[in-house]
């Protein structure tokens, strides 16, 4: 019975390890975010808004010209995020993952390849493919 006990924590240590290496790969990693600039006559905060509902995003921050939407709290995966943003006439998106190791944390961009956290980015990338094509924008690969 203790050798069990011993194994699960011994298990749960290495788990938490590797979400913090992959956290801290992240962070210093070259893909941090997807960023795309453009020119539009919609309103792009209603259809991200609209687009955010459908698609089980939350409205998380609101700052003057910028909206930070999140899918997901961290807890069976990672969370997924969306700032829609507007300066100078141009909007602005920005895609990512975000990895908690606990100690530390890093955003991952869903376009591109890798193992760090695919499942999230390719869910995330599908869902944000949906709006970029609302906005005729080119999607993510």
């Amino acid at each position: 019975m203790v050798s069990i006990i011993a194994m699960a924590i011994f298990g749960g240590l290495c788990g938490l390890g590797f979400l913090a290496v992959m956290a801290l790969i992240a962070k210093n990693g070259k893909h941090q975010f997807d960023y795309v600039e453009f020119v539009s006559d919609q309103d792009v905060y209603a259809l991200a808004q609209g687009w955010a509902g459908r698609n089980g995003y939350a409205l998380k921050r609101s700052e003057g010209d910028l909206r930070v939407y999140q899918k997901g709290t961290g807890f069976l995966t990672a969370p997924m995020f969306l700032e829609v943003g507007r300066k100078d006439g141009r909007w602005s998106l920005k895609s990512y993952v975000r990895i908690n190791g606990l100690v530390t944390q890093g955003d991952v961009g869903l376009s591109g390849d890798g193992f760090l956290v695919k499942v999230p980015r390719s869910l995330a990338k599908k869902a944000h493919n949906e709006l970029y094509t609302m906005l005729a924008l080119a999607p993510l690969k």
